[in-house]
C-alpha cells in the first residue's frame, strides 16, 4: 500500500470513529443532562384519584416521578385501607409526602388519625382554625406523637411536589370568614389548592361556599383557571356560583358525595349550573372512585380512549 492510500485509509477510519462517537453521545446525552421533563421517559403520568368514601371527600395525587399527596380522607375507616391506601400502594407509594386536611368537618377528616397511623407522612397541612371535633383533635395528637412536621395552610404558600408538579395554596387568608355568631366558618375557610402539573391545572376546593368564592374572585380570578375542578361542598347549592364556575372554566368536574345521602347532594341547582358552564361531571356516588391521568399537557379519565 502506497503512502497516499495509507493516509486515505487512516482518514476513513478516523471519520468512522467520529461518527460512532457522535452516535454514542446522542444516545447517552439525555440520561446525562436530562431534558425538559426532568429526564423522565415520555408518557409518564400524574394520577389524580377522587376516592369513593361515601358522603365525604378524599383526593389522592401521585406525580409522574412518584411524589404523593392526600387531600382529606373521609369518614369511613373501611375505606382507608381498601380504597385510599390501596390506590397509593398499587402504584408503589409506601409514604405520603403530604397530607392536607381542608377543614375540620367530620366527613373530611374523620379518619385522619387512622391514615397517619397506617402510613408514614412527610408533612401535614391544615387551615389551623380552632375546632373541637374529637376526630380532628385525635389526628393532631397523632401528628405530635409521630413528630410529623405540621404547617398552617395560608394563601400564598406553595411547594414542589416533584419536578413537574407544583402545589399552590389559594385559600384561606386571614381574617377568616365568620358566621352570624362571629364564629370562624369551617366550610368557607377550607384549604383551596391549585395543583399545577406542567400545563395542566387541577383545583381542589374543599367545602367553600359562596362567600369564599366571592373573596377568591376579588383577589385574582385568573388563579382559579383549571382543567379539572373538585366541585365544592359535595355539590351543595350554597357553592359553585356561576361567576366562580366561569372563572374556573374547567371542562371536567368531579362531585364527591355518598349514594342516597340525607343532604340531597348534589343539589339540582348546582348540577344545572355545571351543565350551563359546559362541564362534564363525574360523581363518586354514581361512578365510584374516579381517576384521571395527566402527562403534563392534557388530562383525561384513566382508561378513556386516547388517554395520554
Amino acid at each position: 500500500m502506497n503512502r497516499r492510500a495509507s493516509r486515505r485509509l487512516r482518514w476513513v477510519i478516523l471519520a468512522l470513529a467520529l461518527v460512532l462517537l457522535l452516535v454514542i453521545l446522542a444516545l447517552a446525552l439525555p440520561s446525562l443532562i436530562g431534558d425538559e421533563s426532568g429526564g423522565r421517559e415520555p408518557g409518564e403520568l400524574t394520577r389524580i384519584a377522587f376516592f369513593d368514601v361515601g358522603q365525604g371527600l378524599s383526593v389522592g395525587i401521585i406525580t409522574a416521578d412518584g411524589r404523593s399527596l392526600l387531600y382529606d380522607m373521609g369518614d369511613r375507616e373501611d375505606a382507608v385501607d381498601s380504597v385510599i391506601l390501596s390506590f397509593f400502594r398499587e402504584h408503589g407509594i409506601e409514604r405520603l409526602d403530604y397530607v392536607v386536611s381542608s377543614h375540620p368537618d367530620q366527613d373530611h377528616i374523620g379518619e385522619l388519625a387512622t391514615v397517619l397511623r397506617r402510613i408514614p407522612v412527610g408533612t401535614y397541612l391544615d387551615p389551623a382554625i380552632e375546632n373541637t371535633n374529637r376526630a380532628y383533635l385525635r389526628g393532631l395528637q397523632v401528628v405530635e406523637e409521630k413528630g410529623i412536621p405540621a404547617q398552617r395552610a395560608r394563601r400564598g404558600d406553595a411547594f414542589e411536589l416533584g419536578e413537574r408538579t407544583r402545589v399552590e395554596v389559594l385559600w384561606p387568608e386571614p381574617p377568616f370568614i365568620t358566621d352570624s355568631d362571629g364564629e370562624v366558618h369551617d366550610n368557607n375557610n377550607s384549604v383551596v389548592l391549585r395543583v399545577i402539573d406542567g400545563d395542566v391545572r387541577i383545583l381542589l376546593t374543599g367545602d367553600i361556599e359562596e362567600e369564599a368564592e366571592e373573596e377568591l374572585l376579588a383577589l385574582d380570578p385568573s388563579a382559579l383557571r383549571a382543567d379539572l375542578l373538585q366541585v365544592a361542598h359535595h355539590g351543595s347549592n350554597s357553592s359553585s356560583t356561576m361567576p366562580f364556575l366561569d372563572a374556573v372554566g374547567a371542562r371536567t368536574a368531579v362531585i364527591s358525595a355518598g349514594a342516597d345521602n340525607s343532604y340531597g347532594h348534589p343539589h339540582r341547582e348546582t348540577m344545572q349550573r355545571l351543565r350551563e358552564a359546559g362541564m362534564t361531571v363525574y360523581r363518586t356516588d354514581v361512578d365510584g372512585t374516579v381517576v384521571f391521568v395527566s402527562d403534563g399537557t392534557q388530562i383525561q379519565l384513566e382508561g378513556q380512549e386516547g388517554t395520554p
